[in-house]
């Protein structure tokens, strides 16, 4: 059989900032603990090969700061309207939080094989 690969956005502590736990929370309630999410997987039929954390430098160099460096054309090419605005202020906000907070969560890589 075939290995699947899952990443999922996953908390890496049991306790976290409840400022943090809020916006997950209302952002995507779905985000749980590793162990949770293996035992969703294994409720669906497949059994794990293995499991890692996504390094800082993934968020950042790669996700974050690339989105950030086109923040201005963005808004540029849409006017400058209060909607873009509100995508902005919505992704700058996750990236301050990050940045503040990032030892609690990342993206959880899953593999996973259907048995």
């Amino acid at each position: 059989m075939e290995n699947s690969l899952f990443s999922e956005i996953t908390w890496l502590s049991a306790a976290r900032p409840s400022e943090l736990q809020s916006h997950w929370e209302t952002e995507y309630p779905e985000i749980d603990v590793a162990s949770a999410k293996i035992r969703h997987l294994e409720r669906h039929g497949y059994s794990p090969e293995g499991y890692f954390v996504l390094p800082v430098h993934c968020w950042l160099e790669n996700y974050y700061r690339p989105m950030q460096s086109r923040f201005d054309a963005f808004l540029e090419r849409h006017g400058h309207s209060d909607q873009a605005k509100a995508i902005v202020n919505a992704e700058r906000h996750e990236i301050a939080l990050y940045e503040r907070f990032r030892d609690y969560y990342s993206y959880g890589v899953y593999v996973a094989k259907k048995v």
